[in-house]
């Protein structure tokens, strides 16, 4: 079976290595993305300024180092467009995260644990083309 051309590239943010293989090695396979995978924030950090992407999947960490890499992303201090598309998965949400969320412009966010297929939902909603506008 020929492997799909990726849709574009997405970083992927997980430092769970089961989760991040499945995901990335499924998203390749269908076709979704040409997945380049980071363990931590501040390697996905290195990863923004070196490299072009077309969207970020991040998950939020305990001790915030992740949301501080997408706040230095939305203030324009990586090498990337500042609104950039960007999906988030975490353990729990309550309001004064979500809040922060809408603030970061996150326009998914996957409670974790999910089912694979609900990633991948995820990973091709980014990838998809933005709506236009209703006259």
């Amino acid at each position: 079976m020929p492997v799909a051309k990726p849709a574009g590239r997405l970083l992927l943010l997980e430092p769970h290595f089961v989760m991040r293989r499945t995901v990335s090695t499924m998203a390749r396979d269908m076709g979704l993305a040409d997945v380049q995978e980071a363990t931590s924030a501040a390697m996905a950090g290195k990863l923004l300024a070196e490299r072009r992407f077309d969207a970020l999947l991040i998950a939020l960490d305990d001790e915030g180092e992740s949301l501080r890499l997408l706040e230095r992303l939305r203030a324009g201090d990586a090498s990337q467009p500042a609104d950039l598309p960007v999906a988030a998965t975490a353990m729990a949400c309550d309001v004064e995260l979500a809040m922060k969320l809408k603030q970061l412009d996150v326009c998914r966010l996957l409670l974790k644990p999910f089912k694979v297929r609900g990633m991948l939902e995820v990973i091709s909603a980014l990838g998809a083309p933005a709506p236009l506008p209703s006259a």
